[in-house]
């Protein structure tokens, strides 16, 4: 009997210290993020928002590294990318956004999350989207260090005046308060905080959006091991029907 009982308690032990080796040997990967607006990102103290649930979703397949996220602005992104010293990857971006149409520059996964940037105006002084030309005259909201095609060259040449805020949800309140009179909102956040303010009968959304995309993963070309892993990971993700319901249940 004690024989028995020190051979199970043996097989424990060994299952657990195999399980904790295993884990330390994952290679820790930061997964850098800078849209701060919901639900890409809605709370980061709490770890919640659809980028955490992906993460989340990542460190459960992987064998090989610990991925843990990290918020970094925009424009101190854009130093270390152009110093070459980003020691990460970066969740939720489009190549033309980084000037890597091609995809040459950085490696790139496949989409995360179908998204796009929609234009919104008031109900009661709605506002129809037909390219740049059509908002000549107008005072568009934005947000600061985000690059709106056709929309930066039209205020560049003076045809029209262009407000920024920190985040897309700070958008909406300027449009209730008149201080634009017309905002470029990603869909997803758009409908999350419509929804969770009740705002159904406030805006109007044009027929045509200002662009249409998909949410990638940006690495390093010097991290190409990371990137084959990512790949392998984000295509067993899009096929996860409680990834699909995530996405769902935010809008």
């Amino acid at each position: 009997m004690l024989k028995y009982l020190l051979t199970s308690l043996l097989c424990i032990y060994l299952l657990f210290t195999s399980q904790a080796i295993a884990e330390e040997a994952k290679v820790r990967v930061m997964v850098y993020v800078y849209h701060l607006q919901p639900p890409l990102i809605i709370d980061l103290e709490s770890k919640r928002g659809l980028y955490f649930e992906f993460v989340e979703r990542l460190n459960k397949l992987s064998d090989k590294y610990e991925f843990e996220v990290a918020y970094i602005p925009r424009k101190r992104i854009e130093r270390m990318l152009d110093s070459q010293s980003m020691q990460g990857v970066l969740l939720g971006v489009n190549p033309i956004w980084f000037k890597d149409k091609n995809e040459t520059r950085y490696l790139w996964t496949s989409s995360i999350i179908n998204d796009r940037d929609e234009m919104v105006s008031l109900r009661t002084k709605p506002i129809e989207f037909n390219g740049p030309d059509s908002l000549a005259g107008k005072i568009i909201g934005g947000v600061r260090g985000f690059y709106y095609y056709g929309i930066n060259e039209l205020v560049s040449a003076d045809r029209a005046n262009r407000v920024d805020t920190v985040s897309e949800p700070d958008l909406l309140t300027m449009l209730i308060k008149q201080r634009v009179e017309i905002a470029i909102i990603g869909s997803l956040t758009f409908d999350y905080m419509v929804k969770k303010n009740n705002w159904q009968e406030k805006f109007y959304l044009s027929n045509t959006p200002h662009d249409i995309f998909e949410r990638k993963i940006l690495t390093p070309l010097n991290m190409n091991n990371v990137h084959r892993h990512l790949q392998k990971l984000t295509s067993i993700i899009k096929q996860d029907e409680g990834w699909k319901a995530s996405i769902v249940r935010y809008r």
